[in-house]
């Protein structure tokens, strides 16, 4: 393993995988395995500056609000995490094959940082044994 195991983090339940090393991971979301690139949201924290700054609060429906200053529009959502993500690419089994393949988005997995590629195909490495191994047992089920 090329990675040092304190930035690792591996979390497996059926259809609930989450293997993350520093800024890449791959977790089962929208019904399907997808590898994200996290990056600092630079909307965390920033509200009341925001507001300070010109920008009008416009609540929207329950506890929700948008913030607007001319045609720029934030969401209340942009500001709940100190992250944001972005999918780079998806994973599915292939179970006539017993194999996984990639798809990645775009350029998304060529636009990596050497070290975020290398990251990528370390969590890959985990994803792929995890992903064998529940639809190896979904098959001997």
């Amino acid at each position: 393993m090329l990675i040092p195991s304190t930035v690792m983090t591996i979390l497996t339940h059926t259809n609930n995988m989450k293997i993350r090393i520093e800024n890449i991971e791959c977790r089962f979301a929208q019904n399907q395995y997808e590898f994200v690139r996290w990056y600092p949201n630079k909307y965390f924290g920033t509200k009341a500056q925001l507001i300070a700054d010109g920008y009008e609060l416009h609540n929207i429906h329950d506890d929700n609000f948008i913030l607007t200053k001319g045609n720029h529009t934030i969401h209340d959502s942009c500001f709940q995490s100190p992250e944001s993500c972005f999918t780079i690419a998806t994973i599915v089994y292939d179970k006539n094959e017993h194999c996984t393949e990639i798809k990645s988005v775009g350029s998304r997995l060529l636009d990596l940082t050497k070290k975020e590629r290398m990251y990528f195909f370390e969590v890959y490495h985990y994803a792929d044994k995890q992903i064998k191994k529940e639809n190896k047992n979904k098959n001997n089920d």
